[in-house]
């Protein structure tokens, strides 16, 4: 029996129950387009054109450029694998594909007859035989053979060295391999509908990517058109709104890793389609793969009908998509672990400024703290970097630091762009943003980093089991608040969602102050998040807490260290929280609530299960990390805290530690927070019902009726929250307030 068909009988068996769940769609394949395409190219026409050679050699001259070429030399110089009889492995065949690129291109190049000679030495390892595969999830490892495979048919069309009977004899083999994948991945019910309906992401981006830029080389022979139809109707519809894929501010559903992980292979398709076609090159809509099942239902796909492509290379939509990665960029230059995600860098974004994105992403790509002029994540693009990047020192950082994303469901706050700054990225996700295979129960959870460290972080992907979600994907492994153990509900499997929406509001921006409040509502109780940074050094964290329950129950503000056990660093519990220490970093929490200080505790400690597991390094596995609560068993309170960074050593300045001490008050919480050079504010939480003057022991005197109050107690400055008024020894700060909003002066 073949073993395509023992697996899927396998897996037909395995998941019964959850293709239950699957959307339903049409399952019939589009008919192919009547439209012109674009008359016979030159080659190369698909990832570059003959008029970037001399940008390729101009970048040749640059260091930081060379050494991309001379990483690609490596790889045309690597050893190519024979295939074993009657398999189809997709690393092998896609290892040999990028030596077949990397060769192709020095011989366009350079006009290098022997690198001409080693492309074709691998194209002839390249077989057809591909049902004989075993893997599942086959599907997303594809772009690899493909892609490079196509590329290098191109470049190498573009020489002299390439017989006909042997480009014949490629094309040959692309077309037969892509045509049993189509048909056992697009047209197969049960394959689809488990492989790329029931996700809506990167499996099916990944799909139609290479899928496609197979169709667009070899257009004319049969089933191309329809291929290529369905590739570019999958990917207009992903990558707009109405896929859902994307939120209108610019946030991926999946998180920055599955979407790096997707969006590298489809950015050279992007590019390929850009350089064959012209933008009113009519195609056919194919529905197939439309979803009717929540988020997706409505799409309001028209099988068969005509439409254009709008290329996001060119879309403001896209450049949002990387304003949305930058703004979780951490000092060491990794994207914040949200959603099933480890600590992964940004990949492709320097591509765009050739078509018009802001050069902070050019800014971004080069100033890398752990891995500048990256290039490969998700798929090789060292060749698209060659061909249209040209670096530029003078570029700077965005002028924003702050960025506020509520349909994305993030608010990220940044003193700004070095690695010693400080940052924070808050979470907080409704609707279609959460709604993915790769998403975590993490509304209302932040992440934080200072001075070149994370230090509060995601736990990442630990997934030891594929039959189940991540260990790391519910609540307790992540910075919220637990109630009697629990957090909002645990996801299910495949699109049985569970957690609950949780939303971004009242966000607010000035000189000193920025803010942001996380709401979202779990065993009966509504938690309103509210996180304040303040003049740009320290952040403040207030969890209003509010439910009609009468009981006592246990309160768990739960933090996640991003140190002790297999991590580098310590955690030293204090009397109001931890101590983390890290090597350039480190974090006093100061954490009391309205009904009293609580207990600074670790939970009971598992190897390798939640809440200490994480898996945040690629190439390091799984591992553990410090975990600590400030518990309290009584009738729905509120917690205050104070996340102070200082930079680790730093004895005396800003950047030494923040002296933070408790100010007793009736039905409420407040610390004072000084620096070394003078600063000094109150931070206040009252509850319903307390009052409304606060007398401090150096006799200062504060008035507010709003439910958080930050004043600077030396410079006139200040917040409220759900108030009318704020003042400070008689002088109005705040008047006139609205009781539902925040606001600040100045």
């Amino acid at each position: 029996m073949n073993q395509n068909v023992k697996l899927r009988n396998h897996l037909l068996g395995a998941c019964f129950c959850a293709s239950m769940l699957l959307a339903s769609g049409c399952t019939t394949d589009s008919e192919p387009s009547t439209s012109e395409t674009q008359g016979a190219l030159s080659h190369p026409y698909l990832l570059l054109t003959e008029d970037r050679r001399t940008t390729i050699e101009s970048n040749l001259e640059n260091p930081q450029m060379a050494a991309i070429f001379e990483r690609m030399q490596q790889v045309a110089a690597g050893e190519l694998r024979t295939p074993l009889p009657g398999t189809w492995d997709a690393k092998l065949h896609g290892d040999n594909a990028e030596v077949a690129e990397a060769n192709a291109l020095i011989a366009w190049l350079e006009s290098d007859q022997e690198a001409a000679n080693r492309a074709m030495a691998a194209m002839e390892l390249l077989e057809t035989n591909w049902e004989d595969h075993t893997v599942w999830g086959i599907n997303i490892k594809m772009p690899e053979t493909l892609m490079h495979y196509t590329a290098a048919w191109d470049l190498l069309s573009g020489t002299d060295f390439f017989p006909e009977e042997k480009a014949t004899a490629l094309k040959t083999k692309l077309l037969t391999i892509t045509e049993k994948f189509y048909d056992y991945y697009i047209l197969d019910p049960f394959m689809r509908d488990l492989s790329l309906g029931v996700s809506q992401n990167n499996h099916p981006i990944r799909t139609a990517a290479c899928i496609g830029l197979v169709a667009l080389a070899f257009l004319g022979e049969a089933h191309t058109q329809a291929w290529l139809d369905w590739a570019v109707s999958e990917l207009d519809y992903l990558f707009s709104v109405e896929g859902q894929y994307v939120q209108p501010d610019g946030g991926i559903s999946e998180g920055p890793f599955y979407f790096s992980f997707g969006f590298a292979p489809t950015v050279a398709f992007f590019i390929a389609l850009d350089n064959a076609t012209q933008p009113e090159t009519i195609y056919t809509r194919n529905c197939i793969n439309r979803s009717d099942a929540d988020p997706w239902s409505g799409h309001n796909c028209i099988d068969g009908e005509s439409f254009t492509f709008s290329s996001p290379l060119r879309d403001s939509l896209t450049h949002s998509i990387l304003d949305w990665s930058l703004a979780l960029r951490l000092p060491t230059g990794h994207r914040a672990p949200i959603a099933d995600a480890p600590l992964r860098h940004q990949a492709a974004q320097a591509l765009f400024v050739h078509y018009g994105a802001p050069t902070h992403h050019l800014w971004d790509w080069q100033t890398n703290p752990d891995d500048p002029y990256k290039v490969r994540g998700g798929h090789n693009l060292s060749l698209q970097h060659l061909a249209y990047v040209r670096p530029d020192e003078s570029v700077s950082p965005p002028e924003w630091k702050n960025r506020f994303m509520p349909q994305a469901g993030m608010a990220s706050f940044r003193s700004g762009w070095t690695p010693q700054d400080r940052m924070l990225v808050l979470m907080g996700e409704n609707g279609s943003a959460r709604k993915t295979l790769h998403d975590h129960v993490d509304g209302t959870s932040f992440v934080l980093a200072a001075y070149g460290d994370l230090l509060i972080t995601d736990t990442g992907y630990y997934k030891p089991s594929q039959s189940n979600n991540a260990v790391t994907a519910n609540a307790s492994s992540h910075n919220v608040i637990l109630i009697d153990g629990k957090g909002a509900p645990d996801k299910g499997l495949l699109n049985s969602w569970g957690d609950a929406d949780a939303f971004i509001e009242n966000t607010l921006e000035s000189s000193v102050l920025a803010y942001a409040e996380s709401r979202q509502t779990y065993e009966d109780t509504t938690i309103v998040r509210s996180v304040a940074f303040v003049r740009e050094r320290y952040f403040v964290v207030s969890d209003h807490l509010s439910s009609e329950n009468t009981e006592a129950r246990e309160y768990r503000f739960r933090l996640h260290a991003f140190a002790g056990y297999d991590l580098d660093g310590g955690v030293t519990l204090e009397s109001h929280g931890p101590h983390i220490q890290r090597a350039d970093g480190s974090l006093q929490v100061f954490t009391t609530s309205t009904a009293g200080n609580p207990t600074i505790e670790e939970p009971p400690y598992i190897r390798l299960q939640a809440p200490h597991a994480h898996s945040l390094i690629a190439g390091e596995g799984e591992g553990d990390h410090t975990v600590i609560d400030a518990t309290l068993t009584t009738v729905t309170p509120s917690f205050l805290t104070i996340l102070a960074p200082y930079q680790s050593n730093a004895t005396e300045g800003d950047h030494a530690p923040l002296s933070v001490t408790p100010v007793n008050i009736e039905n409420g919480a407040a610390w004072i927070v000084r620096s070394d050079t003078g600063d000094e504010e109150l931070i206040w939480m009252r509850e319903d019902g307390s009052p409304n003057l606060l007398t401090l022991p150096e006799g200062a005197t504060i008035e507010s009726d709003g439910r958080l109050s930050i004043v600077s107690l030396n410079k006139s400055f200040g917040l409220l929250s759900r108030g009318t008024s704020l003042t400070l020894n008689g002088q109005e700060l705040i008047g006139a307030g609205n009781p539902q909003g925040v606001q600040s002066t100045p």
